[in-house]
């Protein structure tokens, strides 16, 4: 008996020495994973001290290396034809540049120049219109007086059609009097005279940029198809037109044109926003499209003289007022047409980024760019010319660019948005000189992947 209590009391002791040795330990863990929660759960919902510094700028370094890599990296193109710059948006911190300054043709990337300066000077919300009115009497079916047709050159309109439909629908049969048309533009829309002619078909050119002949050809044949007779009569005809040349006595033709517009009343209208022009133009590059908005860019306020000029002004206007480009940079780039396919164009890259910050700053053209016009991968209906370009789920929502492609040089370039893995915004901009294509856009797609990882 006593032994047994011998033994217990040894037990007892044993257990009382682990638990004196046991519990500090615990206590001590205890308290420590109180404190650490105590002081990480406010820090998590309130704002930093007023007297701490603010969190530095975000770090590219890895970035810059990893691009630096890419660039020596072995490869079939030869990196020294490359021009490469990029941009963190928010610090305006140069991640990195080889060749920024060098000036190459920007090949469709140009179409970045005129779409800004289009929704500079346009305004986003500029719409093309398509107007046809009554100016005279309709009795018993017939039309005393004139048709006017006020028409822009809209690149998304394919038939005057529907203009005659409505003057079917108005009840008239007949017309005792003229048409008279009041068109932005007069001409047709031609290539620069240094690009190909194949670029810009004239069977592939919407109606409203195949010029007057062809458009008053088209008018008269469908007016005849539709059983619309015209007798030309110049005492219902708009007789204060009659006599005078638009060309020599521009100011007086105009003020009786809109005279005449005044007298009328409207039968048909339609109106074609701007952003429905600037995304074919950008997502599927669309030469027509680029060089027809950059004539209607020039003369949409200016209707007095036609204009058989294609000289793109309006852009250089914009680099010069817009990105402040200094006597210097603006005397060495080259502005041929708004479309890129002048192979004479000259940009440098870094004019590029300038051009993309300017459309990001301004709020109504960075939503256009975003949301609308930019070919963007991955996406069902944006990805454009990237078709087959960059398909992997990591580059959905995160890279907005155009693309350009000047084969018969050799020519590629690339240029937009691209957001990192952390969410940071990037301006960037590529142009290949001298080089396979295919090869040009594989390295492309390439430093696209080292942006958005």
């Amino acid at each position: 008996m006593a032994r047994k209590k011998r033994r217990k009391l040894k037990r007892s002791v044993k257990v009382g020495c682990l638990m004196a040795v046991l519990f500090p330990v615990v206590l001590y863990l205890a308290v420590g994973l109180l404190v650490q929660r105590c002081s990480v759960e406010p820090r998590e919902h309130t704002e930093a001290p007023a007297d701490v510094e603010p969190a530095k700028e975000a770090d590219f370094t890895e970035l810059h290396d990893r691009l630096d890599r890419l660039m020596n990296a072995p490869m079939w193109i030869d990196t020294s034809q490359i021009s490469l710059s990029v941009c963190d948006i928010a610090s305006s911190t140069v991640i990195y540049s080889r060749h920024a300054d060098r000036l190459l043709p920007p090949a469709s990337c140009m179409k970045l120049l005129t779409a800004m300066a289009a929704m500079e000077y346009l305004g986003v919300e500029h719409h093309y219109v398509e107007q046809v009115k009554l100016c005279g009497e309709v009795s018993d079916g017939t039309l005393c007086g004139t048709v006017l047709f006020q028409l822009d050159d809209d690149p998304m309109v394919e038939t005057l059609s529907p203009m005659v439909e409505a003057l079917k629908t108005h009840g008239i049969r007949h017309i005792e009097g003229d048409l008279v048309f009041d068109l932005l533009r007069e001409d047709t829309l031609k290539a620069h005279s240094t690009a190909a002619t194949w670029d810009i078909p004239y069977r592939k050119l919407p109606i409203l940029l195949k010029g007057r002949e062809r458009i008053e050809r088209d008018l008269a044949y469908l007016l005849q198809s539709s059983g619309i007779t015209l007798h030309r009569n110049p005492l219902f005809g708009a007789p204060a037109l009659q006599g005078i040349d638009p060309v020599n006595t521009p100011l007086l033709y105009r003020q009786e044109l809109n005279r005449l517009a005044g007298s009328g009343r409207s039968v048909y209208l339609h109106r074609t926003p701007l952003t429905e022009v600037l995304a074919p133009m950008l997502i599927h590059s669309s030469n027509i499209k680029a060089d027809a908005l950059t004539f209607h860019l020039a003369h949409v306020c200016d209707r007095l003289v036609p204009s058989q000029s294609s000289a793109p002004e309006r852009l250089v206007d914009f680099l010069r007022d817009c990105i402040h480009l200094s006597p210097d940079e603006l005397a060495a780039t080259v502005v041929n047409d708004g479309s890129g396919l002048s192979p004479d164009n000259r940009l440098t890259v870094d004019i590029l980024l300038r051009i993309l910050r300017y459309g990001w700053e301004h709020e109504g053209m960075r939503r256009v760019l975003l949301d609308e016009a930019l070919a963007t991968p991955g996406h069902p209906t944006r990805h454009g010319s990237l078709l087959g370009r960059m398909s992997a789920p990591m580059y959905r929502n995160k890279i907005f660019v155009k693309t350009g492609t000047l084969t018969t040089i050799g020519l590629s370039s690339l240029a937009g948005y691209a957001r990192t893995a952390d969410g940071q915004w990037l301006l960037f901009a590529i142009v290949n000189e001298d080089s396979p294509v295919m090869d040009s856009r594989i390295f492309q797609d390439k430093v696209c992947h080292e942006l958005v990882r």
